[in-house]
């Protein structure tokens, strides 16, 4: 995800399809830039923006500590009418229509089980199927510790611990890095 500084007074938001995303957005005021493909909005609603990232994705444009996470789904299929099904703001599996099957989603490797679409041909659903066994790359810990878009009665996860300690502490480096870049470019535009 990313947001970049137009210099007209706009700030280009680019990230992953979300119908929540896409429906909280257009509420802040932004408008669909087919030909870039970003969001476009008042770049004095930044602090807005971000925080609606991280309630959709738990995670925004700043870096964060990332972690794996094996999730174990149980008795019952994940479905999700018309739409992807979504775990800690990640597209787990999305389909296009009743016959189209379905796909994982980016990072998302399934171990065990899979992803299907079902439905009737108006009322289709994205479906991951009881008993799948997923890991699911990068994932914001923040999104995790929300428990972003899980309820118990799915399943289990599990959090796959990073090896390096200072993963934290570097994310939050880069981070500050990258407000004071976007600080210096907002006092230049400023004289």
């Amino acid at each position: 995800m990313k947001i970049t500084n137009l210099g007209n007074g706009k700030i280009a938001v680019d990230s992953p399809y979300n119908p929540v995303f896409v429906k909280r957005i257009k509420k802040a005021g932004g408008k669909w830039n087919a030909s870039n493909r970003t969001w476009e909005v008042d770049e004095r609603s930044i602090d807005t923006v971000r925080s609606i990232m991280r309630e959709v994705y738990g995670q925004d444009d700043l870096p964060q500590e990332l972690v794996t996470v094996k999730v174990t789904i149980g008795d019952k299929s994940l479905e999700e009418w018309r739409a992807p099904v979504v775990l800690f703001g990640r597209t787990i599996a999305s389909a296009r229509g009743r016959d189209s099957g379905a796909r994982p989603g980016e990072g998302v490797c399934f171990e065990k089980g899979g992803c299907d679409s079902g439905g009737s041909m108006k009322n289709w659903y994205t479906i991951v199927r009881a008993g799948s066994e997923i890991t699911i790359y990068d994932v914001p810990r923040l999104a995790v510790e929300q428990k972003l878009g899980w309820k118990d009665e799915y399943g289990t996860f599990e959090v796959v611990e990073a090896d390096d300690p200072l993963a934290a502490l570097k994310a939050e480096k880069e981070a500050l890095l990258k407000r004071l870049a976007e600080i210096e470019e907002i006092l230049n535009q400023a004289k």
